[in-house]
């Protein structure tokens, strides 16, 4: 062969090479895109039925947005201590969402919103293609059953993690910690920890690690961006300076005891786990919980849920949600390139993680893993930052490479749930409500009565906004002696 013919071959070998590809990106991005948009439509078609979205989620989002006014349903004790009390910056957005659209199910477009938005996040500041940061995340089960659900889990973990990665990023890399990034970590921190409780200490630990970086690195700028930081600090930590101020407690309304003193509250810490981990520590029942270990068999639908739930006298109970399989593909890569890439970025990526890792795992209710849904967006963040950085050494796992292992993991975990995260496949507010309320017996209701009425989780589908024009008030109970003489519905 001649060279000229053989030059001829090797430049008609790379422009195939670079069509696949550029066909393989196309279609990746489709498939990106028909998730997303399938999910935003089951997500504004049915309400969110798991527990605690009828319980509080939805209560709390029509108290904030002055659909449920007080003088129309009033919570029971323990949801009354819990509003006063918890993190309430998702059910404010999922208030103004459903006060501006009339429509009930558009309070799960915060948990939805996450995925696209942390999915640009990595595009933007980590280069991470849109697409395989949108497939890499609903590869995760716990993010596709959250997603489409007004559960703050999500939201406020994508939060956190985008703080974590950004820290993260900062000691792995020579990158400055300008202005920008310290805003951004401030203004991701401010969300998780007034979206959730359980952040508020990872939160203040990804700010304490990328402070230190900016004191190391910055030099006089470094100390005048944190100087700035502490100005706006106050307001990531409103809801603990409040519980604090009002309460004498910053996790009001759990009373706890920390390092002796006792913090005064109305609700025992919660505490639970399968009966064979009950005396297991909290690393060992991580471990088992991310590799899924006496959850239910692939071949049943309901493997993964929002909380999931098995009964409590199951091996699975409150286990999993991250995909065992998806988990150690993902520990795999980013062990090989931290072993392959001793000095780079890889290396210190990975210690970063194993600090995220050492710190979630002490945490409470570690196993449930709903709660920290930042470990496993994170693990998936940082793998596809490293296949995507330019200059990172070849790699047989290349950004395209993650991206169909991704979309793999994606397919195999919708076709478990039959797809009933991904499209619409409940009920609308209206046929839930039409399902779960008495009409015969609300009709004997005379306008200005007040009824106490125990349905739990569904009380809220009761009050008389939702019955118009009937005027009348609920009081919702746990018991008869919450029901102040109120006859019971």
């Amino acid at each position: 062969m001649q060279p000229g013919t053989s030059r001829r071959v090797n430049e008609d070998s790379k422009a195939t090479r670079r069509g696949a590809g550029a066909v393989l990106d196309r279609g990746l991005l489709l498939l990106a895109l028909a998730v997303l948009s399938a999910t935003a439509t089951g997500a504004l078609a049915d309400v969110s039925q798991a527990w605690d979205s009828g319980y509080y989620h939805l209560p709390f989002a029509a108290r904030l947005a002055g659909i449920l006014p007080a003088d129309a349903f009033v919570f029971h004790r323990a949801n009354q201590a819990r509003f006063d009390g918890f993190p309430l910056l998702g059910e404010l957005l999922q208030g103004a969402l459903w006060r501006v659209t009339g429509h009930a199910p558009a309070t799960n477009l915060v948990a939805f919103a996450s995925v696209p938005l942390l999915a640009w996040f990595l595009r933007r500041r980590l280069g991470v293609p849109f697409a395989i940061g949108v497939l890499a995340l609903f590869a995760i089960p716990l993010v596709q059953t959250h997603a489409a659900s007004t559960y703050v889990d999500l939201p406020a973990n994508a939060a956190l993690a985008a703080l974590v990665l950004v820290a993260v990023h900062a000691w792995a890399t020579a990158a400055p910690v300008g202005a920008r990034t310290v805003g951004l970590a401030l203004a991701a921190g401010g969300v998780a920890a007034n979206m959730k409780s359980l952040a508020g200490p990872l939160v203040a630990l990804a700010l304490a690690a990328l402070a230190v970086r900016a004191w190391r690195a910055g030099g006089a700028e470094g100390r005048r961006h944190l100087g700035f930081a502490l100005v706006f600090l106050p307001l990531v930590f409103a809801t603990p300076l409040k519980n604090t101020a009002l309460h004498g407690n910053p996790f009001y309304p759990i009373r706890t005891n920390v390092l002796g003193v006792h913090l005064p509250g109305v609700e025992a810490p919660y505490a639970s786990s399968p009966l064979w981990l009950a005396r297991a520590p909290r690393p060992a029942r991580f471990v088992c919980s991310i590799l899924e270990i006496g959850v239910r068999p692939l071949s049943d639908p309901r493997r993964w849920t929002v909380d999931q739930w098995m009964p409590s006298d199951a091996d699975g109970y409150r286990m999993g949600g991250f995909f065992g399989a998806w988990v150690v593909a993902n520990l795999v890569l980013l062990g090989w390139r931290a072993a392959r890439e001793k000095d780079g970025p890889a290396r210190r990526a990975a210690v970063g993680f194993g600090a995220l890792t050492a710190v979630v795992s002490v945490m409470p209710q570690s196993h449930e893993l709903r709660y920290y849904l930042v470990w496993m967006l994170v693990l998936v963040g940082t793998n596809a930052w490293l296949a995507s950085r330019a200059g990172a050494p070849a790699s047989p796992v290349g950004p395209r490479g993650f991206g169909v292992l991704a979309a793999a993991a994606m397919l195999v975990v919708m076709g478990v749930t039959r797809f009933d995260y991904v499209r619409p496949s409940g009920s609308t507010f209206e046929q839930l409500r039409a399902r779960k309320v008495d009409a015969a017996a609300l009709s004997r209701v005379p306008d200005g009565a007040r009824v106490c009425v125990d349905h739990a989780p569904w009380n809220l589908l009761y009050a008389a906004p939702f019955h118009a024009p009937k005027r009348y008030v609920v009081i919702e109970a746990e018991g008869p002696d919450e029901c102040g003489g109120a006859p019971a519905l």
